[in-house]
């Protein structure tokens, strides 16, 4: 057969250039490659990072209007637990966190923020204040009684009265949402350790208060409550 091939110099140039230029470029891609790698995983990190810094500012708000009446402010600790604890952080994931603050704890102040419960709290703002609270682990300081954080606080038992129980009960023991407990009440007739029992383990709507009060703490809500049923 004839060789039908048509000899153009210049389109045999243009085809060589072309050719070069792909093969600078193919080479351009293999250096390039082992850089990606490197560069991407700091990128996504500072990505996840900014992400997760904002998550957290969003955790805080929500938090503050939540749960500080209970944790304190900044989760130092109230009535309720210190959640700034290296003790508490610790021991507990993130999941734990959420599954707690979405179901609560039956039978003590802790109740269901989950809308899936009946609560405020949609599961982003939950894993939001959990981002929040995960943001202290690195300055968390050592509090081993973080269940306890008012034990050492050196309160009265009507300051103690105020935090745990006035809500329910009135400031001045006039009842709200829980009994009358002032003078000429029921409660005037039980002894101290039927009260003390139910302040411990409540009963009914009353939540239990054993795991947040010291024995001496309840004692001394026992106390205030005698002296302000014997004012004359």
């Amino acid at each position: 057969m004839g060789d039908y091939r048509v000899d153009d110099p210049e389109l045999e140039e243009s085809t060589n250039r072309w050719m070069a230029w792909g093969a600078v470029l193919l080479a351009l891609f293999v250096l390039a490659f082992p850089v990606y790698r490197i560069i991407q995983p700091s990128r996504l990190a500072a990505a996840q990072a900014a992400f997760d810094q904002n998550l957290a500012a969003q955790g805080e708000e929500i938090f503050a209007n939540n749960c500080a009446q209970c944790h304190g402010a900044e989760g130092a600790g109230a009535i309720g637990p210190a959640l700034k604890s290296k003790q508490f952080l610790q021991s507990v994931t993130d999941q734990q966190m959420e599954q707690l603050i979405s179901t609560g704890v039956p039978g003590t102040l802790m109740v269901a923020y989950g809308s899936d419960f009946g609560g405020p709290l949609t599961q982003e703002q939950i894993r939001a204040a959990v981002k929040y609270l995960r943001s202290f682990e690195e300055t968390a300081p050592d509090f081993p009684e973080w269940r306890t954080p008012l034990a050492q606080s050196g309160l009265t038992g009507r300051d103690l009265y105020n935090l745990a129980c006035a809500y329910c009960h009135g400031v001045n023991l006039e009842g709200n949402i829980g009994p009358d407990l002032g003078k000429g009440s029921d409660i005037t007739e039980e002894p101290d350790d039927f009260i003390e029992k139910r302040i411990r383990r409540g009963k009914d709507e009353m939540p239990a208060f054993g795991n947040s009060l010291t024995d001496e703490q309840i004692q001394d809500i026992i106390d205030y409550l005698r002296e302000v049923q014997q004012d004359p």
